[in-house]
């Protein structure tokens, strides 16, 4: 596998980090700017420890995968879209940013980079089959998933800002539902 195709599949795998700091980002302007840099970085380690770990347990793990790792992710990722629709109804307009940094918890940011990286897990089963050079492989994936946390939460937070009202929090709870219906198909 060369450079090419290792730098295309760590761009596809970190899409789903971009799109969860999109959302993030649109829950208003209540979170910390450090707390995004927590979930960019908790992305980066868990995209490529988990392509490493999938690599090493290689076909041992991937039946069960197959079997149950689309459904955790997805309930994992509705979940947190159904509480942060529930708190941009319920809350006050007085309430929306702390209601945001409450929802951005580091338990949270783990449940969110777990979701995430299952189908990272199924990247590194298929990396030990090919004999993928891992060092390359899994820095090219972390960084990706930095790099896109990243660029993902500003993009959201910038469009936040023209909307005074909860919009942008639903929408970011629909994005993560959405995100986690589709990894079940």
């Amino acid at each position: 596998m060369g450079i090419i195709e290792i730098i295309v599949i760590a761009i596809v795998e970190a899409m789903d980090c971009f799109a969860v700091a999109i959302a993030t980002g649109l829950s208003k302007t209540g979170i910390p700017y450090s707390r995004a840099m927590i979930q960019a970085i908790s992305f980066g380690v868990f995209q490529g420890g988990m392509t490493l770990l999938g690599y090493f347990l290689g076909n041992f793990a991937g039946k069960w995968f197959a079997s149950y790792g689309s459904i955790i992710a997805c309930t994992i990722l509705c979940i947190l879209g159904a509480r942060m629709i529930w708190g941009a109804v319920r809350g006050g307009d007085d309430e929306a940013a702390e209601t945001s940094a409450k929802n951005l918890t580091i338990a949270n940011i783990l449940l969110m980079s777990i979701a995430t990286s299952i189908d990272a897990f199924a990247v590194g089963i298929s990396f030990a089959f090919i004999k993928a050079d891992m060092v390359t492989a899994t820095s090219a994936i972390a960084v990706a998933s930095f790099v896109m946390g990243v660029i993902g939460y500003e993009l959201g937070r910038r469009a936040a800002r023209k909307f005074k009202t909860k919009f942008p929090e639903i929408i970011a709870g629909l994005i993560l539902i959405g995100i986690g219906v589709k990894m079940l198909f």
